[in-house]
């Protein structure tokens, strides 16, 4: 089969190639490379503009789109899969995404012609999981209040939860989307001895209570979880998980902690409710723009943690994709199938 990978400026094509050269079946390898060169500013608004436009948000080269169509198999990191590709990929039967969001392929065209989609959520979900736990820790324990208070040569008595913090083995965890990352964040709790909560329409309750974790409705777990994290997707016109409504049925002692994706949650309804004590405190590492627009209300705000989307970005997510992706490729050509096949 003839095969083309296209890098990026996260993933490099020769990582792909790497990891790809020595793949079954492979009789022609070429390996490209869209905005490569981009800075990380730069590279923010172009994942977000894929985000939230799909696979038509840009053009490809010329030399990109020819291979493209040319080939059987396709490994792509951010680059574009757009309906033109598909609607003139003579023989295109594979395309791996070495990410786990498909925003930038055209799936309902793909599986229109039968060509099958291979994706990669578990990436970076070591890494979004390991974050997801040190963000639940940093805010409900005050950890970048009291570092940014020492520095300042404050030492710091009050805090916005003064008099409600408590350990996470008496909190119970609520876990709204359970794939790859609430997976994983869940078997990370387990040591904690917390009780856990978790909601997916998507995930049979057998499978949740398998993972030791409690499957309820979302109205019992926004009433009853002490923290709150989000690891769900929805699509581009669909309202957040998390607005006002949501957020008056957490407890007043609640945390939220958003490490997955900004539209998920209603940032005006989220400030109002952390300004107004209506629950304790949040924690955020995704924005709607990134940078962030500085003016707004949760900036001024005490009982929030914020960093600037550093929840999969370690070394290990960006080497590992191409190498999981050929474990899948493997797969399929022996069996004809993988788990994250569509």
């Amino acid at each position: 089969m003839k095969c083309t990978a296209v890098g990026d400026m996260l993933l490099k094509e020769s990582d792909f190639r790497s990891a790809l050269q020595d793949l079954p079946g492979i009789i022609s390898y070429q390996g490209l490379e869209w905005k490569a060169d981009m800075d990380r500013t730069a590279m923010r608004e172009l994942i977000r503009k894929i985000e939230t436009e799909g696979s038509e948000a840009y053009s490809l080269p010329e030399e990109i789109y020819q291979a493209m169509i040319d080939s059987d198999v396709l490994f792509v990191h951010l680059c574009p899969v757009g309906k033109d590709v598909i609607r003139n990929a003579s023989h295109l039967k594979y395309i791996f995404s070495a990410r786990g969001g498909l925003e930038n392929i055209a799936v309902k065209e793909a599986q229109a012609k039968g060509i099958h989609i291979i994706h990669c959520p578990m990436h970076n979900a070591h890494a979004v999981a390991e974050m997801t736990i040190g963000m639940m820790l940093c805010e409900s324990r005050n950890l970048a209040r009291a570092d940014e208070a020492l520095k300042n040569h404050i030492w710091r008595e009050q805090y916005p939860n003064s008099g409600h913090i408590t350990e996470l083995r008496s909190m119970t965890i609520g876990i709204i989307g359970f794939g790859t990352i609430g997976r994983l964040v869940a078997e990370l709790l387990q040591p904690f001895h917390t009780m856990i909560y978790a909601n997916d329409p998507f995930v049979p309750a057998d499978e949740i209570k398998k993972a030791g974790c409690v499957p309820v409705d979302r109205g019992t777990l926004l009433k009853q979880s002490d923290i709150i994290t989000l690891h769900g997707r929805i699509g581009p016109n669909d309202p957040p998980l998390i607005g006002a409504e949501e957020l008056k049925k957490m407890k007043p002692n609640a945390y939220l902690i958003n490490t997955a994706r900004a539209v998920l949650v209603d940032m005006d309804a989220l400030a109002d409710a952390l300004k107004n004590h209506q629950i304790q405190g949040a924690a955020l590492d995704v924005f709607p723009s990134e940078p962030p627009q500085f003016d707004h209300p949760i900036f001024k705000l005490d009982n929030v943690t914020l960093t600037n989307h550093r929840g999969g970005d370690t070394v290990d997510s960006y080497r590992r994709a191409p190498e999981l992706l050929a474990d899948m490729y493997r797969e399929v050509m022996e069996t004809g199938k993988t788990r994250t096949m569509l």
